[in-house]
């Protein structure tokens, strides 16, 4: 699906109307849907149970498993950010700790993989620079009608408790505020952006903005139907029927006393067997074991209960393992770059708003969150110092989360032992 709103021509109160009425038509109901699936709340396509079966509707957390591995994967170890000067890097460390930039990163992300779209806002207090997630049920971007289709603007929405709808529409220059009755807009004022970047920054998963599980909800609904349908037939074999052949005269006081007692009182050539509905476990596991395995496949998810994982697998194997979520990863980096940038032009201008010049034009680093051999990482790294920089082994060794200011130690080592 994809959730770009398109807009034209100058952003009026009739093209920010037509556009408020598209994303309540078509983008939050499906973003809402897909937060239902990750949440386990998915319905399940039985249809109406037959009076007196068992009616269960089991829900399987596949969607919460597909984005917790792809979010961990792509950003369980932080991204480091290199800038050009020192006033840059304290300037970064500073926001990046006192608002828990690494958690609202890697909170975007997660809404990325979910619904393919997450939020950040970045705005301006007495106390500083706040950086905040937003809810991606309540915003969406607004793209220029050009060749390439530019982020024009994006908006949050918020509902008052009389049904209304407010909203803010940001800009890069200016901030305009909105009320949307259902069916017409009007504006309720406007203030400049003191920051003079877009400061409600979209986080998209891929060129579609399409989430990690969006593609396989179908196959989801069919795995659920399969185990409750399986559970249900479980059930009615507990609840078996005792046939009684050639016992025609049974009474009631008759199966009291059987059940008392134990023991049947068969007459001459009459027989008692319970009467079960026959379970092909064998069709029922192959099943299962396809769909599931489909799931994992065309979302592009390893299976980590694979031997392949915990075993003493080849390199290339695990490599081949994981060349599908690689793929994904690869177009979540090139999209969260975009959208850092993004960030960091927000925060540059805040900073500038406190007196502070500082570019962030910084470059961000990427890693895989995998289990690594640090010991043999670091023989093949010292093996390299000859060929490689400081810098460059520094960069890839796990524990060393800022590189600048290890070089930065090391100097000072050196100097103090001359």
């Amino acid at each position: 699906m994809n959730q770009d709103i398109i807009c034209a021509g100058v952003l009026d109160e009739q093209t920010l109307g037509s556009a408020v009425a598209e994303f309540f038509r078509t983008v939050r109901p499906e973003r809402q849907r897909l937060y239902d699936y990750y949440a386990g709340q998915q319905p399940v396509p039985k249809g109406e149970a037959v009076r007196g079966r068992p009616d269960n509707r089991l829900h399987v957390p596949f969607p919460r498993y597909i984005t917790e591995v792809h979010t961990g994967y792509f950003l369980g170890v932080p991204p480091t950010l290199t800038f050009p000067t020192s006033a840059d890097t304290e300037a970064y460390a500073e926001v990046s700790g006192a608002e828990g930039l690494p958690g609202l990163l890697f909170a975007a992300a997660r809404d990325m993989s979910i619904c393919g779209t997450g939020f950040l806002l970045v705005w301006l207090e007495r106390s500083g620079l706040r950086i905040s997630r937003c809810d991606p049920q309540d915003c969406f971007c607004i793209h220029d009608a050009t060749a390439g289709n530019p982020l024009r603007a994006t908006v949050r929405l918020y509902q008052r408790p009389d049904g209304v709808t407010e909203g803010i529409l940001y800009l890069p220059e200016q901030l305009r505020f909105f009320t949307w009755d259902g069916s017409n807009l009007r504006w309720d004022g406007s203030e400049e952006n003191l920051l003079h970047k877009l400061s409600l920054i979209p986080f998209s998963n891929n060129l579609d903005a399409t989430g990690d599980f969006a593609g396989v909800t179908g196959l989801v609904d069919a795995y659920n139907l399969l185990l409750s349908g399986a559970m249900d037939d479980m059930q009615s074999v507990a609840n078996a029927f005792l046939a009684l052949y050639g016992m025609q005269g049974t009474t009631q006081k008759d199966i009291d006393e059987a059940n008392r007692t134990r023991i049947l009182s068969l007459s001459e050539g009459g027989r008692a067997e319970f009467v079960v509905k026959n379970l092909n476990q064998d069709a029922l596991n192959t099943l299962e074991g396809n769909l599931r395995r489909s799931i994992l496949q065309l979302s592009m998810t390893p299976d980590l209960s694979d031997e392949s994982f915990s075993g003493n697998a080849s390199g290339v194997a695990l490599q081949y393992k994981l060349w599908g979520i690689e793929q994904v990863r690869a177009a979540k980096e090139r999209q969260f770059t975009l959208s850092l940038r993004r960030l960091l032009a927000a925060i540059s201008g805040g900073f500038s708003v406190l007196g502070r010049n500082v570019a962030m034009d910084g470059t961000a680093t990427f890693y895989k969150n995998l289990p690594q051999n640090t010991d043999a990482l670091c023989e093949t790294l010292l093996s390299l110092e000859g060929i490689l920089s400081h810098r460059t082994i520094l960069e890839n060794l796990p524990w060393v989360t800022d590189v600048d200011e290890e070089l930065k130690r090391k100097k000072e080592e050196t100097a103090t032992a001359e």
